[in-house]
């Protein structure tokens, strides 16, 4: 299969200072979440989740419709309730920027960060988190190829 890749967009890592006092740099990316209103937001953009994470508030204030139950298992193997849904993205750079909907969970639970998972998400873009540089590299892609009025 060929990828025909738009233009390429980066985004600076977000220093982060925690309670120690010490600060870190997160792959954070700035996105809206849209539904009764649109609600411009940091979040973290992880390769290591099968699913993105929207506090229950704000998907309280965006209407997101609960679609089924389901538990989030983290780190350690602690589980949290969740509610699942659909919430509507605008995501880009500059003259690069998307609009998709991603599935997502809700946990009962109050104070979570929002995290950007993989379904849904990493789909549209090869992705490259450079360390390094503290940046975080999209090509958007097109998977459909029209070549000799055939797709390829």
């Amino acid at each position: 299969m060929f990828y025909l890749y738009k233009m390429a967009f980066s985004l600076k890592y977000k220093p982060v200072k925690l309670k120690s006092g010490n600060v870190i740099y997160r792959p954070m990316i700035p996105l809206t979440l849209e539904g009764n209103e649109k609600i411009d937001v940091f979040a973290i953009l992880d390769s290591g989740s099968d699913i993105s994470i929207i506090p229950k508030d704000i998907a309280t204030i965006l209407g997101i419709k609960n679609t089924g139950e389901n538990e989030i298992f983290g780190i350690g193997g602690n589980s949290l309730r969740s509610s699942e849904g659909i919430a509507k993205i605008s995501f880009g750079k500059g003259h690069e920027f998307y609009s998709f909907n991603i599935p997502v969970f809700i946990p009962e639970k109050e104070d979570v960060a929002i995290i950007i998972g993989r379904q849904g998400f990493f789909e549209h873009f090869d992705i490259t988190f450079s360390e390094a540089t503290r940046r975080i590299i999209f090509k958007k892609f097109n998977v459909d190829i029209k070549f000799n009025n055939k797709t390829v």
